[in-house]
C-alpha cells in the first residue's frame, strides 16, 4: 500500500512514541513481575520456616510429654502415641514444605530431617516398652538414646529453617528481624528447658550438683540470659509491634519466676534419696514459661507471615497497575495507527491518487471526498474544483484546437486558389515591370501564410487531435539518421555542416514514429535556420543513465538563458527574430509532442555562451 513521505513520517514518529511507551511500560513490568515473584518467594519461604519451627515444637514438645507420662501415669501409652503421631504428621509437613522451595541444599536438608526422624521411628520401641512396665520399674535412662534422636532431628529441623530464614532474611529486613526475634526465642525456650531435663534425675533424688552439671547448668542459663539481651536489642527497632512487646514482658517475667523456684529447689538438694519436690510439680514448674517464650515466636512467625503477605499484595497491586500500564499502551498505540490509518493514511491516499490522475491529465474521474472537515478534506475539495476547472480548460482547449484545425483546413483550399493565381499572374507579367515586385510580395505572404497553416494544423495534432499511428518499438537511432538525412538539402543550401553521431547498434524505443519525425524536424530545421553562416549542426544520440537521449546542438547565437522558458509559449519570438521568417509556433509544437511521449526537454549553451544544445531524454 502507498503512502505519501507525511504519512509515513507521521507513523514512524508514532511508532517510535510508543515504542518508547511501550518499553518504559514494559520495564516497570519486568521490574513489577520481579518483585511480585520476588514477594511470593519470600512468603512461600516465611510459610516454609513456619511449618519448620512448628515442627520442631512439636518433636521437642515429646521429651517433657513423654518424661512426665512414664513418671506419673500408670498407663502413659495414649499420651506418648498422641505425642508421636503428632510430631509425625509435623515431620511430614516439614518434608512437603522443603519438597516446594528452590534454595540450595533443600534435598540434603530433607534427607537429613528424614535420616534423623527415622533414628526416632526406630527407638520409639524403646519409649513403648518403659510404657508398658509399671511406674516402679520405668527407668528414664533406658529412653537417652531415644531422646539423643529427638535432639538430632530438633538439630535437623533447625539447621533447615535457618537456611530458609537466610533466604528470607535476604529478600526482606523486616522479616530478617522478625526471623531473628523467633529464632532468639526458640533459643531461650530451649536452653531453659534442657535444665529441667538435665535436673530430673537430681530432683528425684535430692542430689546436689557435681561439677561438670554444675558447668553445663550455668552455660545453658547464661546463653538464655544474653538471647533476653539480643530480644532488646532487636526491640529498638522502630515499628515493633505493641503485642510482640507484650509476649516478650510477660515471657520474660515468667522466666524470672520460674527460674527463681528452680534456683530455690536445688539450693535446696541434701542427698536425702527422697524427692526434692513431686515429679508432676517438677515437670509444671518446667514448662511454666514454655508457652509465653512460644507465644514470642509465634507471634514474630505470624508478623513475619503478615509482612510477606503484604509485600506481595503491594507487589500485586503495582503489577497489576504495570499491567494495565502496558496494555493501556499497547491499546493506544494500534488506536493511534488506526486513526493515523483512517484519518490521515487514507485520505492521503486518496488525494495522492487525485494528483497522479490531474497530472496525467485524467479530469474524468471526481476527487472523492475525504469525509473528514479538516484541511485534508479542504485539499480534496481543492482538488475538485481544480479538476473542474481544468476539465473546462481542457473542453475549452480541445474546441480551440478543433477550430484552429478546421479553420486551417478550409484556408488551405482558398491559400491553393491564391498560390495558383500568383503563378498564372508571374508567367503574364513581365519582370521589369512595378507589378511584378508586388506579384512577389504577396508571394512571400501566400508562402508564410502556407507554413502558419502547416504549424497550426500540427499544434492541433499535438494539443490532442488522434495521432496517424499507434506508438510502436522503433529504432531511434534509423529514425534521428534519417530525419537528419532528410534536412541536408537545407543544411548545404544555407551553408551548415551537419553531422550525426551516434553509436553503431540499435537504440529500440517505444514511441510514435510521426511524433519522433515532428519533435526533432522542427529542432533540425531551428538549428540550421537560425545558425551563422559557415556554422554547424550536430545530432546527437546516446545513452545516459538507462535513457535514450538525442541533443541537437548549433554553433549560431543561441537563446538567452532568461528567454529560454518563453520560447516554447505559442507565437513567441525573439526580438532579434521579428523580421526573419517564422510562426514562433515550432519550439511550442515540440513541448507538447515530447509531453505526449513521456520525454522531457531542455536547453543549454557551450561554455563559450554562444550556441545552443536541446537535449531530449526519453524515459
Amino acid at each position: 500500500m502507498f503512502k505519501s513521505s507525511i504519512t509515513k513520517f507521521l507513523i514512524a514518529s508514532l511508532g517510535i512514541l510508543m515504542a518508547g511507551l511501550f518499553v518504559a511500560a514494559l520495564i516497570l513490568a519486568v521490574q513489577a513481575w520481579t518483585r511480585y515473584a520476588l514477594a511470593g518467594r519470600i512468603g512461600h519461604l516465611t510459610s516454609t520456616d513456619q511449618t519448620l519451627f512448628n515442627a520442631l515444637v512439636t518433636v521437642r514438645a515429646q521429651i517433657p510429654k513423654n518424661s512426665t507420662a512414664l513418671i506419673a501415669m500408670d498407663d502413659p501409652r495414649p499420651v506418648i502415641d498422641a505425642a508421636h503421631q503428632e510430631a509425625s504428621r509435623s515431620v511430614t509437613a516439614a518434608l512437603e514444605a522443603l519438597q516446594t522451595t528452590d534454595f540450595d541444599g533443600h534435598v540434603q536438608f530433607a534427607a537429613a530431617i528424614r535420616s534423623a526422624w527415622g533414628k526416632v521411628e526406630t527407638l520409639q520401641l524403646t519409649v513403648d516398652a518403659q510404657a508398658r512396665r509399671a511406674r516402679a520399674d520405668r527407668d528414664l535412662h533406658v529412653i537417652d538414646d531415644w531422646r539423643d534422636a529427638i535432639h538430632s532431628t530438633i538439630d535437623a529441623l533447625s539447621t533447615a529453617s535457618a537456611a530458609v530464614g537466610n533466604g528470607v532474611r535476604i529478600g526482606d529486613p523486616i522479616i530478617a528481624e522478625l526471623v531473628q526475634i523467633r529464632r532468639t526465642a526458640w533459643t531461650i525456650r530451649d536452653r531453659y528447658g534442657l535444665q529441667c531435663s538435665m535436673l530430673r534425675s537430681n530432683v528425684d533424688r535430692s542430689l546436689p550438683l557435681d561439677a561438670a552439671q554444675l558447668d553445663l547448668w550455668a552455660g545453658n542459663r547464661a546463653i538464655y540470659t544474653s538471647a533476653w539481651h539480643t530480644l532488646d536489642e532487636l526491640l529498638l527497632r522502630p515499628g515493633v509491634s505493641r503485642a510482640l512487646r507484650d509476649h516478650i514482658d510477660v515471657a520474660r517475667e515468667g522466666t524470672r519466676q520460674a527460674q527463681a523456684r528452680v534456683d530455690a529447689i536445688v539450693g535446696r538438694f541434701d542427698r536425702s534419696g527422697r524427692p526434692a519436690v513431686a515429679g508432676a510439680e517438677w515437670t509444671a514448674l518446667c514448662d511454666a514459661p514454655f508457652d509465653s517464650i512460644l507465644a514470642i515466636a509465634q507471634q514474630a512467625q505470624d508478623e513475619a507471615n503478615e509482612h510477606a503477605e503484604a509485600i506481595r499484595a503491594a507487589s500485586f497491586r503495582v503489577l497489576l497497575i504495570a499491567g494495565v500500564d502496558l496494555t493501556s499502551v499497547i491499546a493506544f498505540g494500534i488506536f493511534a495507527v488506526v486513526n493515523v490509518q483512517r484519518r490521515l493514511a487514507r485520505p492521503m491516499k486518496i488525494l495522492i491518487g487525485a494528483i497522479a490522475r490531474l497530472s496525467r491529465r485524467e479530469f474524468d474521474e471526481a476527487v472523492p471526498s475525504t469525509q473528514s472537515p479538516d484541511e485534508l478534506g479542504s485539499m480534496a475539495a481543492a482538488l475538485e474544483t481544480l479538476r473542474t476547472s481544468a476539465l473546462e480548460a481542457e473542453r475549452l482547449q480541445q474546441a480551440m484546437s478543433r477550430f484552429t484545425a478546421d479553420a486551417s483546413h478550409q484556408m488551405r483550399t482558398p491559400l491553393s486558389i491564391l498560390r495558383t493565381h500568383i503563378s498564372v499572374l508571374g508567367g503574364l507579367i513581365p519582370p521589369n515591370s512595378a507589378a511584378y515586385s508586388s506579384l512577389n510580395d504577396i508571394q512571400d505572404a501566400a508562402d508564410r501564410l502556407q507554413r502558419l497553416l502547416i504549424q497550426l494544423l500540427k499544434l492541433a495534432r499535438a494539443d490532442g487531435q488522434p495521432l496517424e499511428k499507434e506508438a510502436a518499438t522503433i529504432d531511434l537511432r534509423e529514425a534521428i539518421h534519417e530525419i537528419a538525412a532528410k534536412h541536408v538539402p537545407q543544411a548545404l543550401e544555407a551553408g551548415i555542416d551537419l553531422h550525426f553521431e551516434a553509436a553503431p547498434r540499435p537504440f529500440p524505443t517505444q514511441a510514435n514514429p510521426i511524433t519522433v519525425n515532428e519533435i526533432f524536424a522542427n529542432l533540425i530545421d531551428n538549428a540550421i535556420r537560425y545558425n551563422k553562416p559557415g556554422g554547424s549542426v550536430v545530432v546527437r544520440l546516446f545513452d545516459d543513465h538507462g535513457r535514450h537521449v538525442v541533443e541537437v546542438e548549433d554553433d549560431g547565437p543561441g537563446i538567452p538563458e532568461a528567454e529560454r522558458e518563453k520560447v516554447f509559449t505559442r507565437f513567441y519570438r525573439l526580438n532579434r527574430d521579428q523580421n526573419r521568417v517564422g510562426s514562433g509556433l515550432g519550439l511550442a509544437i515540440v513541448q507538447s509532442l515530447a509531453a505526449a511521449l513521456n520525454a522531457e526537454i531542455a536547453m543549454s549553451s557551450e561554455a563559450h555562451g554562444r550556441g545552443l544544445r536541446v537535449r531530449v531524454s526519453f524515459i
